[in-house]
């Protein structure tokens, strides 16, 4: 094949692959869109769900603590960039942190939801309790956006000048982000340079915080022997730069004019995804296989709930068939490795994996009562032993995660990205 027929061949690929996504994405936002309306109309801030006394989380906690990782884990890869001056990424940076604050928001509402009083949450901060890890989070998570939002804003000030001079909406939106600044003199530049800087290297142990402060909620939660270990924070934050790096993987591969100028930096992308990942199965066989052997058995049964019980499909088949063999493959044979559309598919089968890493996180050691004879000597209507997500549930966030990635591309519509050089004006 000629290099010519092999770029027509990915160009194809992409235009179909982006066909199929933005159908899925409508048919999406008509369907959970509509269910979160209902939600809201019927004044009922508590979801139809089928969580039980045994489960109290969730769906929604699954979601909530999958797109935190996706927001810490694509800030941590922008660090690279700014940070440790990894210049192969250095295209997909503005990409990472904007792709970090909407998922950081999706996660949000995700767990907003899940709480059905999300008007209560004053009160963490009113009555906050220092020795409470979720107070911290809080301030975390404050800290956290305080960063996001002025880093992202100085990545974007010299285009958004730059495109504030272009007529229409587009022109208009940036002429009003640019706050006013018609020009940049080189010595704002070069402070606006340090300051991104600065800002990169404060949040990398706040993002680590923020998503390894999430795996810590679990880790203190001492009824649970499969969460209460000190390497549970670690696994956390290691899924997360997996999660991370899979999705910039993907938009960069199909939404990106750089991703398609520079086949490099994806490939460069799904290496260092595929290399986290191989990290990520590492922690897990290891972790498995110690529980295994010490063979208590309030830990090894939730392993085995696992790996053998009736969800054992959502682990075999989407956390390692689909969530890490195909991309593996993917990022490894000849035919694939060079080829960006394998390479974006193969970002986006990981991200959907670890949606499946999330859900075993949760769902197994909660399954498991906390007595054996607990079952025998309480009864109760919502006293079940198993778990799966309502109808609701799936509808309310397949919304929420559609309103997120409409946000997405409206900001990749109105914001400068990527580097426009004066040519491409």
């Amino acid at each position: 094949m000629s290099t010519t027929e092999a770029v027509l061949d990915q160009k194809g690929g992409r235009v179909a692959a982006k066909t199929v996504f933005f159908l899925a994405l409508i048919a999406c936002t008509l369907i959970g869109g509509g269910a979160l309306i209902e939600t809201f109309l019927a004044r009922s801030r508590l979801m139809d769900t089928n969580l039980t006394q045994l489960v109290p989380w969730g769906l929604g906690v699954t979601m909530y603590i999958y797109f935190i990782g996706l927001s810490a884990g694509s800030f941590l890869i922008s660090s690279l960039i700014y940070v440790f001056k990894v210049k192969r990424f250095e295209e997909a940076g503005r990409v990472a942190v904007f792709q970090a604050i909407i998922c950081l928001m999706v996660g949000g509402g995700c767990i907003l939801l899940d709480l059905g009083h999300p008007e209560r949450m004053w009160r963490l901060i009113v009555n906050w309790n220092p020795t409470s890890l979720l107070a911290w989070m809080a301030v975390f998570y404050t800290l956290y956006i305080l960063i996001l939002l002025p880093e992202l804003y100085l990545l974007l000030r010299e285009d958004l000048i730059a495109q504030g001079k272009k007529a229409g909406i587009v022109g208009r939106i940036a002429r009003l982000l640019a706050l006013g600044k018609k020009d940049l003199t080189e010595e704002n530049k070069a402070k606006g340079s340090k300051t991104v800087i600065l800002l990169a290297m404060i949040g990398i142990p706040v993002a680590i915080c923020v998503h390894g402060g999430t795996g810590a909620l679990f880790a203190v939660v001492k009824a649970r022997p499969i969460w209460y270990t000190g390497l549970f924070p670690f696994v956390f934050l290691v899924s997360a730069v997996v999660s991370g790096g899979g999705l910039l993987t993907f938009l960069m591969a199909f939404f990106s004019k750089s991703g398609r100028k520079n086949p490099g930096l994806i490939r460069s992308l799904a290496v260092l995804t595929a290399g986290v990942l191989c990290l990520d199965l590492f922690l897990l066989v290891a972790e498995s296989l110690v529980t295994f052997y010490g063979g208590i058995p309030d830990h090894a049964e939730a392993y085995a709930e696992m790996f053998f019980g009736p969800y054992a499909f959502v682990f075999w088949g989407f956390q390692i068939f689909l969530g890490a063999a195909i991309p593996l493959f993917i990022v490894l044979h000849p035919k694939t490795k060079n080829h960006v559309t394998w390479l974006g598919i193969g970002g986006l089968l990981i991200v959907i994996g670890i949606i499946a890493v999330r859900l075993n996180i949760i769902i197994p050691p909660l399954i498991q009562p906390e007595f054996s004879s607990l079952p025998d000597v309480y009864h109760q209507a919502r006293w079940l032993r198993g778990y799966f997500p309502s109808l609701s549930e799936w509808l309310t966030n397949i919304g929420i995660v559609a309103i997120g990635v409409w946000a997405f591309i409206l900001g990749k519509w109105l914001l400068p990205l990527e580097h426009v050089t004066p040519e491409e004006n």
